[in-house]
């Protein structure tokens, strides 16, 4: 039976909740495992007092056996504990909640009686002589009944709701007197147990998943922020993990999660290679145009070279040392304009600004916007010297880079999109399909 929504004037919210059908569902589950349990610790104690088990192995198998019975055991008597104190908090919270009910319904009667009442008289016609005569006669009775009786509501809703209060703390504390045996759950069986009271935790994955997307979308104007995108996916697949292992979590959302991190992970080496290669391109473009900067100024002054290096060696004939000294001066010199030719060309193309880019380009790398103008670097060096082959192949590994980039990004979008759609799409059978990838990592003793 559903509890009423609306509890004024006595309270905001339901002061007895609880639902006496489902505990007994609960008690019938219950029922149903402490029999099984006993029918298995009495057929290991069989098993195990049996004279037809023969071998080295028959002892170590009796007693483990015996153990197990034992623990089985055990297990039964808390199943058989807790049923009783719930099915007998199931009656007792039942007879709460029809006091709480019947004192809300008085209440909600008499105050109905009162303001209906009260609006009569404030709209009952009279001067201000007969207003006088009625201030001084005795309060309207059914008015005075109604407050009356709204007090008494009032008064059996709190002995009601002192005694649920004062019930379910003895239930529960027979409880857990119940499961304090000699059946010690290892550390192990604590951990899960916490993590299964730890709803912050699964509320801070949400939060954290749903931040992730956010700053990703924005990542994409803003790469810097893509750092964060990653670490908010990194809590979000270690709560999960955590989850997982103690079988409070699906491992599909594990897996998810992996996904994420491992197309996260190709995406941002992906774009590192791109910078690598793009550098490497720099270097190589400077290299080829110091070669052909210093073969052109050789070119050009090739003859004055040859007419200095030929007075160089020339001997006799009147020629001086001091004339040989200045010819061979002018060969350095010439050689070092044609070296410094080829230096300011390398360090032109060192030194160039980073092509601009346009609104296409910007939208195939992903909105990176330094990532567009690398690969647009990248280019513009292989279409400079396209005789390259070096240039040419990094050209080719980048537009490769490029395309894992685009394609994780896509199918890491795809991913989230629909994980968090999905639900709505398929009346929350996604989400059963994940409770069936619950299981925990190991046993219960």
């Amino acid at each position: 039976m559903a509890r009423p929504a609306d509890w004024h004037p006595l309270r905001e919210s339901d002061p007895v909740p609880g639902d006496p059908v489902e505990v007994r569902e609960q008690v019938k589950h219950m029922k149903k495992i402490a029999e099984y349990l006993r029918t298995q610790a009495e057929a290991l104690t069989a098993m195990a007092d049996t004279d037809n088990l023969k071998g080295k192995y028959a002892d170590e198998l009796a007693e483990n056996a015996r153990g197990l019975g034992r623990k089985l055991d055990l297990a039964e008597d808390r199943y058989r504990e807790v049923k009783g104190y719930l099915s007998n908090w199931a009656d007792e919270l039942e007879d709460f909640q029809k006091r709480a009910d019947k004192a809300l319904h008085d209440a909600q009667e008499a105050q109905r009686t009162i303001e209906s009442r009260s609006k009569r008289d404030d709209h009952s016609p009279g001067d201000s002589e007969k207003k006088g005569e009625q201030d001084s006669s005795d309060e309207d009775p059914v008015l005075k009944q109604a407050k009356e009786d709204l007090e008494e509501a009032r008064k059996r809703l709190n002995s009601a709701e002192g005694g649920y209060q004062e019930r379910s703390s003895h239930f529960a504390r027979k409880i857990r007197s119940s499961i304090d045996d000699d059946m010690k759950d290892s550390w192990w069986n604590d951990i899960k147990g916490w993590v299964a009271d730890a709803d912050w935790l699964g509320d801070i994955a949400d939060w954290a998943s749903w931040a992730a997307t956010i700053v990703g979308a924005v990542a994409i104007f803003f790469p810097a922020l893509g750092v964060i995108a990653l670490a908010l996916t990194v809590v979000v697949a270690a709560i999960h993990i955590t989850q997982a292992v103690t079988g409070n979590g699906s491992w599909f959302d594990v897996l998810m999660d992996l996904g994420a991190l491992k197309l996260a992970r190709n995406g941002m080496k992906a774009a590192k290679a791109i910078k690598a290669l793009q550098q490497n391109s720099r270097k190589a473009a400077a290299g080829l145009a110091k070669e052909k900067s210093t073969a052109q100024a050789a070119r050009a002054n090739a003859g004055a070279r040859k007419t200095a290096a030929k007075s160089e060696r020339k001997r006799g004939g009147g020629t001086s040392r001091k004339n040989r000294e200045n010819a061979r001066a002018r060969r350095l010199r010439l050689e070092g304009e044609n070296r410094a030719a080829g230096k300011r060309a390398a360090d032109e193309v060192r030194d160039a600004e980073m092509p601009q880019i346009t609104a296409s380009d910007k939208a195939k790398s992903i909105g990176d916007e330094n990532l567009a103008k690398q690969i647009k670097d990248i280019n513009k060096w292989r279409d400079t010297h396209p005789n390259s082959p070096e240039l040419a192949s990094n050209a080719s590994q980048a537009q490769r880079h490029a395309d894992v980039v685009r394609g994780s990004w896509t199918a890491s979008t795809v991913l989230d999109v629909g994980d968090k759609g999905a639900d709505s799409m398929t009346d929350d059978g996604y989400s059963r399909m994940k409770g069936r990838m619950t299981a925990a990592v190991g046993s219960q003793w």
